[in-house]
């Protein structure tokens, strides 16, 4: 094929890619209800987002939402950003200033763009990378064939429903994806990248997830590997990772006075000595935590439970198949770059530059499955390393059957069982983005926040009566203080609690809500079911109370509290 013919092609493949991207998210839009009055801003897009319009209007690296633990740090709002990371903090606050910060009820468009075009730029990288793996590796795969190749490749990661459902909300799991795509395909095509540009890249990446910080030694090492020389590549690449995260870390010094400050960290503890999120981080003051050997017992304990079930997830469907291609590409020689012969064999436009690239993805999904062992074992915070490793062990898979000698296979046969293989990962990938539609369809039914409606609704009433700026507690949280730019402190882990939190803050007013009593939070579920009774107990300080229902079913409670009990809550 020729040089226009290739670039025609190459066209092609990424306006189909781009097509059925955008089709697939917006089934997936539309399964959530997006377009249809459900709240975008949810818990975490809202953190995002909040802290994002404060940069973008203010200046500054901080934000009008804040958990009740954070009063021990800092007790008057704005807080600094001792949760998120800054990466897509700063990509909403541009996206902010150019396009200027919208109406509350309408930020949802806005935040949902640089997921979209990460979910799509994934995509593109991941399927381009195989093509010029193929082309560099087995120049004798027509073009036709390589092209076909590369569209598999890309599908197969746009029909993941996970990769979907976090790509059509404010989260950072797509940029983070998008990240590591470049940083692997930068390793697949061997070390022209110089050391202390692939630095950047992962730094750029980092910005988005604080796990990075694991991972970045493992991808240096790899860089280095891949390298003629070993030890100056793997200290550039480190170098110009700490260098795009150095303003962080300094802001992170100063704020907290450590640079690895990050509230994330007490998820560790999550689930040992009945600790619980909302205990961990919904009382006034750090934690008491375990230490020495208890608490190395507890986390072995703790981590060998969740590996158990988070390594059962992950050898789901032909998944298996793919991660066994890492290790083929990996330990297999012959298998990774697409050329026969040993690895010192490899024609010099591959190198070690495919098994680097294969040996990281398998190290970043390692440590992610161990960091979420032993903090939250949520199959999202494997997604990342899941969809990339996913996607490499495919291409190995490939790539290893096409190798086989020719007295195991004719070249007709390894056609066929390739594209055995694509239709496989497809038909997985189809099957599993239609569940994850009903799946999306049916949580979205069942949402545990009320629709923009509601918010917008609340938010005039509390600017009817409270004075502009004045906090709040809510278990509404960011997604309040987006609507009604005012800080909001997150609910406190008991009613009885909140007189402490009224040590460090003052506000006077509790709002909340939840679907019914039944499924409000431990410990509010008896000033839920019986609102009218609240000032009746003491502790509580309650003065008033006004409930409520709206229309998708959630009840409304907001408490007027009395004064404070203790005098030092005024004087702040």
């Amino acid at each position: 094929m020729s040089q226009t013919g290739k670039f025609s092609t190459a066209i092609l493949v990424a306006l189909a890619l781009l097509g059925a991207g955008t089709a697939l998210w917006l089934m997936h839009a539309r399964a959530r209800a997006l377009g249809g009055g459900a709240e975008v801003l949810g818990y975490d897009a809202a953190q995002y987002a909040v802290a994002a319009r404060e940069l973008a209007e203010h200046g500054r690296l901080a934000t009008p939402f804040a958990l009740p633990v954070e009063l021990s740090r800092a007790t008057q709002p704005p807080w600094p950003l001792a949760l998120v990371q800054p990466g897509l903090v700063l990509a909403e606050a541009a996206l902010f200033r150019v396009s200027g910060t919208p109406p509350a009820g309408r930020a949802g468009a806005l935040v949902l763009v640089f997921p979209f075009l990460c979910y799509l730029g994934t995509a593109l990288a991941l399927a381009f990378s195989a093509w010029s793996l193929i082309s560099r590796g087995a120049p004798d795969v027509p073009d036709e064939e390589a092209a076909l190749a590369a569209l598999a490749v890309g599908l197969a990661f746009l029909l993941d429903p996970e990769a979907q459902h976090y790509a059509s909300g404010g989260f950072t799991e797509m940029p983070f994806t998008f990240g590591l795509s470049l940083v692997l395909a930068a390793l697949a095509r061997g070390p022209r990248m110089p050391a202390l540009g692939f630095g950047l890249l992962l730094g750029a990446t980092g910005l988005f997830r604080g796990n990075m910080l694991w991972m970045a030694p493992a991808f240096a090492a790899a860089y280095a590997w891949a390298s003629p020389r070993r030890a100056q590549p793997f200290f550039m690449s480190l170098a110009g990772y700490a260098l795009v995260l150095a303003p962080w870390w300094f802001y992170k010094w100063r704020a907290f006075g450590d640079p690895g400050w990050d509230l994330s960290r007490l998820s560790v503890w999550d689930g040992i000595g009945g600790r619980t999120w909302f205990s961990l981080n919904h009382l006034p003051q750090l934690p008491e935590l375990p230490h020495g050997m208890a608490a190395v017992l507890a986390l072995k304990a703790k981590m060998l439970v969740n590996l158990r079930a988070l390594s059962l997830e992950i050898a789901t469907g032909p998944r298996t198949l793919w991660l066994a291609g890492l290790a083929v590409a990996i330990f297999g020689g012959a298998g990774t770059g697409m050329a026969r012969g040993p690895v010192s064999e490899l024609p010099p436009s591959l190198g070690r530059g495919p098994r680097a690239a294969a040996l990281a993805a398998a190290l970043a999904l390692i440590l992610s499955v161990l960091t979420a062992a032993i903090s939250v074992p949520l199959f999202r915070y494997v997604l990342p390393a899941r969809l990339i490793a996913e996607a490499v062990g495919l291409v190995a898979v490939c790539a290893f059957l096409w190798n086989m000698p020719a007295e195991w296979a004719t070249p007709r046969s390894k056609r066929v069982c390739c594209g055995a293989l694509a239709l496989l990962a497809l038909t997985w990938g189809a099957w599993q983005s239609g569940r994850g539609l009903q799946d999306a369809a049916r949580v979205t039914a069942d949402r545990g926040i009320p629709p923009r409606k509601t918010f917008e609704e609340l938010s005039r009433q509390l600017d009817a009566e409270l004075r502009p700026g004045e906090p709040v507690m809510s278990n509404l949280g960011p997604t309040l203080a987006w609507y009604t730019r005012r800080p909001v402190l997150h609910l406190s882990l008991t009613p009885g609690d909140i007189e402490a939190c009224r040590e460090r803050l003052q506000f006077d007013e509790v709002v909340l809500a939840f679907r019914q009593s039944s499924r409000a939070w431990p410990g509010w579920d008896e000033l839920m079911s019986s609102p009218a009774e609240a000032p009746q107990h003491k502790d509580w300080n309650v003065r008033r109370v006004r409930a409520w229902s709206v229309r998708d079913g959630f009840q409304i409670v907001w408490l007027e509290l009395g004064p404070p009990l203790t005098p030092l809550a005024l004087t702040r």
